[in-house]
């Protein structure tokens, strides 16, 4: 079928992907401890990873485990994590009391107003974002395979998208994959901002 053909009937077939934000940069955000935290820091670190999510997603909060050692592994070898709570209602206590609950030994930030997770490009929590130390966005999406699209839960994951990507920016090289379809539960509507 001519292509010219196609673009008469489905417009949709060939117009251009949705442009993803390739950079997050100039920024500050309060952590649970009420410390602030910059795109400063990450000067002179190898990787930056944000994750991002959810006091009461159950995948979230599921995948804490898998935070924790990933966050043991790569800090080890120069990358640096942080937790971001993108929903407006969750104050720095009740942050603080998540992080402590699930052992998330990193600083945990807190973005209402979706500040980061708007140039992040995330659209479910938890989704991972590993950057260069410039904010240049290397990796985006899930932490592995564990859940197919469907919400069906694999007992062990046949693919460890984020560790994968870590790996390999930490050895110099661009992450196998740079983008990768998260599942998990949608991200609450930003607070406006003051």
């Amino acid at each position: 079928m001519p292509a010219f053909f196609l673009a008469l009937v489905c417009p949709a077939l060939l117009a251009a992907p949705t442009a993803r934000p390739a950079v997050i940069k100039d920024f500050a955000l309060m952590d649970a401890q009420g410390k602030k935290h910059t795109a400063a820091e990450w000067k002179g670190t190898a990787a930056v990873v944000l994750i991002f999510l959810g006091t009461d997603c159950p995948v979230s909060n599921f995948y804490a485990p898998e935070y924790g050692r990933l966050a043991r592994t790569f800090t080890k070898k120069g990358a640096r994590f942080y937790g971001i709570h993108p929903d407006p209602d969750v104050t720095a206590a009740a942050a603080a009391r998540h992080a402590a609950e699930y052992r998330l030994a990193f600083p945990i930030l807190l973005d209402p107003t979706h500040t980061v997770v708007r140039p992040a490009g995330v659209e479910v929590v938890p989704s991972a974002v590993v950057l260069a130390p410039d904010g240049k966005i290397l990796y985006r999406g899930r932490i592995d395979d564990r859940y197919t699209a469907d919400g069906v839960r694999r007992e062990v994951p046949t693919r460890r998208d984020l560790e994968d990507a870590l790996k390999a920016v930490l050895a110099g090289k661009a992450p196998p994959v740079a983008e990768t379809k998260a599942f998990g539960c949608p991200l609450p509507e930003p607070a406006k901002p003051k």
